[in-house]
């Protein structure tokens, strides 16, 4: 694991400098020790995600600084590798994501994946933009979790996201929200504060995931298991 840990990070480290961002912006992967490693950015789509971020943020950058929220999905994909072989791409699929494709060509992704036996996955560094959340792309950690609704997420993956999270937050001390996905449209909410987004045609979408349930359950464990509370 250790290997894995150096060997991915010099992976993403190598990446960075042959893509179009300047190696002024380029910064070893924060990785979490317990994930099994499983990096899906090269160096095409580090540039697509620079222009990405140029286009929605102002910032040609795949770098995410002093992230501020954790957002929690799940990939309405029913096995691991079929969540996997769907991120892996580096470019969008338009037919199959018709409703953000006009947003740009870089694919949705996560920093995280958890399989429905809690098993994690490290796709991204954590200081690496990933696709995930219209208006917060470059503000936010994201955690996938293996499910096809809400029904189908399991026990060992709610113990596995609160472990999780309770590391992202010491590595990540900027970091003081936690949304799952359903939620990241509500205006009313503090993490609103942080929304951003350049381009004008570019619509929400309805989120239902991972639900109210899973989220309340999260938050339980995570202020009686490890004393962390963190605001929607």
């Amino acid at each position: 694991m250790i290997e894995n840990y150096y060997l991915s990070g010099l992976v993403l480290l190598i990446a960075l400098l042959l893509s179009t961002i300047s190696p002024q912006q380029a910064t070893a992967a924060v990785l979490d020790p317990q994930a099994i490693q499983r990096p899906i950015f090269d160096a095409e789509r580090l540039r697509l995600t620079a222009d990405y971020a140029r286009r929605h943020y102002g910032k040609a950058s795949a770098v995410l600084q002093s992230p501020q929220m954790i957002v929690v999905h799940f990939v309405t994909i029913p096995t691991l590798q079929k969540s996997l072989d769907f991120f892996l791409p580096p470019r969008i699929d338009h037919q199959i994501r018709r409703d953000i494709a006009g947003g740009g060509e870089v694919n949705v992704s996560a920093h995280y994946l958890v399989d429905r036996d809690g098993t994690l996955y490290q796709m991204a560094g954590e200081d690496v933009l990933c696709r995930h959340v219209i208006g917060f792309n470059q503000s936010a950690i994201g955690i996938e979790n293996v499910a096809v609704d809400a029904d189908d997420l399991t026990a060992a993956q709610l113990a596995a996201n609160a472990a999780l999270i309770s590391r992202i937050v010491q590595r990540q001390p900027s970091i003081r929200y936690l949304l799952g996905h359903h939620e990241y449209r509500d205006r009313t909410l503090p993490h609103y504060q942080l929304f951003r987004e350049d381009d004008p045609a570019y619509r929400f979408t309805d989120k239902v995931d991972p639900g109210r349930l899973f989220m309340t359950q999260l938050r339980d464990l995570l202020e009686k298991g490890y004393g962390l509370h963190l605001q929607k």
